[in-house]
C-alpha cells in the first residue's frame, strides 16, 4: 500500500474539514450532515460518514463523493495541494475552538414573595386542599399558620427558626414527583426544624419526627409545650436549651434506631410512639382531643419513670 492510500485510509475527515473549513461545522471524528463551506453553502449538504473504517463524503447538491482525497480536489485544491496536506506535507490550521456557552443561571427565588403569592392561593381556597387532607388540621388553622399552596396544588409550609425568622419553605408535593414526596422551595436551606410559633414561652419542649406532625402537636398541645418538628428521623435537630425536652417518633424501626441517637444528643425523655399512627394520623381519625391527651398521658407517665 503506497503512502498516500494510507493517509486517506488514516485521516479523520471531520477533523480535516473542520481545519480548512471552519465555518461547515463539523466536528472531529463525528459523522454527520454538514455545510460544503468552499461553495457558500447555507443549508447542510455534505454529509462525512464511515465505511470500513474509512471516511467518506457525499454532496447532496453537487452529487459528489468519494473519499478525502476526492473532497480536497472538489473543495477546489490541486492534486499537488492534496497531496501534500493528506501527507503532512503542509500544515493545517488548528481546529476552530467552540466557546463553552455557559447557560444563564435563573434569577434568585425571593423566598418571602414565593411564599406571600402560595399563601395568597390558600386564602382563595374554598375548601382543605387536597394535599392537607388527613392531616389533621381545617383551612382556616393552615392559613393562620402561614402555610401557602402552589399552582399545581403542593403545599408550601414555612419554617421558621426560633426567633421567628424565615429560613426555608418546604414544599409537600400532592403527588409524589420522581418518587419524593418532600423538597425545599430553595437548594441549600438545609434540614431546619420547624418552630411553633411563640416558640420559647412554654415550660417544656416536644420534640416530633416530621414538620406536619409537630402542626398537629402544635395545635393540640401547644398551649402547654413548645412543639419542634424535625425533618425525618435524620433531619436537623433543635439545640437543647436546659427545658425539660420529650421526644416522640413514629414505632417503626426507623424511628426506634432514631430515637436512642435524639437522646443521647438531646437528653429528655423518649416517649411511647402513638397508637394508630401518626399525629397527623391520630389527630384526623380520632380528633385533636384524644391526641391531646395520649400526648399528655405519655409526657406524665415520662416524670414518673424518673421520680420527677
Amino acid at each position: 500500500m503506497d503512502r498516500l492510500t494510507e493517509a486517506i485510509e488514516r485521516v479523520d475527515l471531520p477533523e480535516l474539514v473542520a481545519r480548512l473549513f471552519p465555518d461547515s461545522g463539523a466536528k472531529p471524528g463525528r459523522p454527520g450532515l454538514y455545510r460544503a463551506a468552499w461553495r457558500g453553502d447555507r443549508k447542510p449538504s455534505l454529509s462525512l460518514f464511515k465505511s470500513r473504517g474509512v471516511w467518506f463524503f457525499r454532496d447532496h447538491a453537487t452529487g459528489e463523493s468519494g473519499n478525502a482525497y476526492h473532497l480536497l480536489l472538489a473543495a477546489g485544491l490541486s492534486k499537488e495541494e492534496a497531496v501534500a496536506i493528506l501527507l503532512g506535507e503542509r500544515p493545517l490550521p488548528e481546529p476552530p475552538r467552540r466557546e463553552r456557552r455557559e447557560r444563564p443561571k435563573p434569577p434568585p427565588l425571593d423566598l418571602e414573595k414565593a411564599l406571600a403569592e402560595a399563601q395568597a392561593r390558600l386564602r382563595e381556597a374554598k375548601e382543605l386542599p387536597e394535599v392537607l387532607k388527613g392531616r389533621g388540621l381545617i383551612l382556616r388553622e393552615a392559613v393562620l399558620l402561614g402555610m401557602g399552596l402552589s399552582p399545581e396544588g403542593d403545599l408550601y409550609l414555612p419554617i421558621h427558626d426560633p426567633e421567628g425568622r424565615l429560613v426555608a419553605v418546604k414544599v409537600r408535593h400532592r403527588e409524589p414527583k420522581e418518587g419524593q414526596r418532600y423538597r425545599y422551595l430553595t437548594r441549600g436551606s438545609g434540614t431546619p426544624p420547624w418552630y411553633g410559633p411563640g416558640y420559647g414561652k412554654r415550660a417544656g419542649v416536644l420534640v416530633v419526627e416530621g414538620e406536619l406532625n409537630a402542626v398537629a402537636l402544635y395545635l393540640a398541645v401547644g398551649d402547654l409545650l413548645d412543639v419542634v418538628g424535625v425533618a425525618g428521623v435524620n433531619g436537623t435537630l433543635p439545640k437543647p436549651d436546659g427545658r425539660p425536652t420529650f421526644l416522640l417518633l413514629d414505632g417503626d424501626e426507623a424511628g426506634r434506631r432514631a430515637g436512642e441517637r435524639w437522646r443521647a444528643e438531646l437528653g429528655g425523655y423518649l416517649l411511647v410512639p402513638l397508637e394508630g399512627g401518626d399525629a397527623c394520623e391520630v389527630a384526623s381519625e380520632k380528633g385533636r382531643e384524644t391526641l391531646r391527651k395520649e400526648v399528655l398521658a405519655r409526657v406524665a407517665e415520662a416524670f414518673l419513670e424518673v421520680g420527677v
